[in-house]
């Protein structure tokens, strides 16, 4: 999903859908991806995204792993704790149109996936963690990769925690997404899973910009401590 085109209140971005667009290139040419879906600006209403996380809901099944990416605006309502994502119709500053990290939450939890892994490189989207949750720790061995698929994993990578992040960067492209882009990209593994992604564009993009990537399972998703893994083709 990648909105530029917001009106009203929001102001229209730079880099989204390009952001979106980069990563779907580098996913069908670099790595095994069969079934890409995609949501750019007037495509990408309230309505839209809920329609594609429902049919998530209803169609995966459980030896299938999703990859779901959003670029574009983020907000946090201060008055009710909690983070959204501004949908392209939203043209108000009224939640009404927003689609909360919490419903988010929801229907990631109810995705019968192996893996799944939320991207979301927008304001305030570090709001879905919610509470401490545990990893295995890395190591570079096929019994790590073996373990790390075989249990269950609900994760997210977010560009920012409770801050504001930035649209413009390098290249055409967000901050984070240009580290994002040129980590995957640039990577040479047959398997590279989120936690290596994470440690590879953490450093870049705090170095770079006012912001701080976070990583984490996403909290009473069913996480059972494994991770999305990236396959080379």
């Amino acid at each position: 999903i990648g909105i530029d085109k917001y009106s009203g209140t929001w102001p229209a971005l730079g880099n989204a859908v390009n952001d979106a667009k980069g990563l779907e290139k580098l996913m069908k040419t670099n790595y095994k991806c069969e079934f890409i879906q995609t949501l750019f600006n007037e495509q990408a209403t309230r309505e839209a995204i809920i329609k594609k996380l429902e049919w998530l809901v209803e169609t995966v099944k459980e030896k299938d792993n999703v990859f779901i990416y959003y670029s574009g605006h983020g907000e946090y309502k201060k008055e009710l704790s909690k983070g959204y994502w501004v949908p392209v119709d939203a043209t108000t500053a009224s939640t009404s149109k927003y689609i909360s990290n919490s419903d988010i939450q929801t229907y990631v939890s109810g995705i019968k996936s192996k893996h799944t892994l939320l991207v979301s490189d927008a304001c305030f989207s570090g709001d879905i963690f919610r509470g401490n949750t545990l990893t295995v720790p890395f190591e570079e061995s096929e019994k790590y990769y073996k373990e790390v698929n075989s249990l269950v994993s609900r994760q997210a990578l977010t560009s920012g925690g409770l801050e504001p992040v930035m649209d413009g960067g390098k290249e055409g492209h967000s901050v984070f997404a240009y580290y994002l882009l040129k980590t995957l990209e640039s990577n040479q593994s047959k398997y590279f899973d989120a936690s290596q992604l994470y440690t590879k564009i953490k450093i870049p993009v705090i170095n770079n910009s006012e912001q701080t990537p976070k990583f984490s399972p996403i909290k009473n998703a069913g996480d059972e401590g494994g991770q999305f893994i990236f396959i080379k083709k």
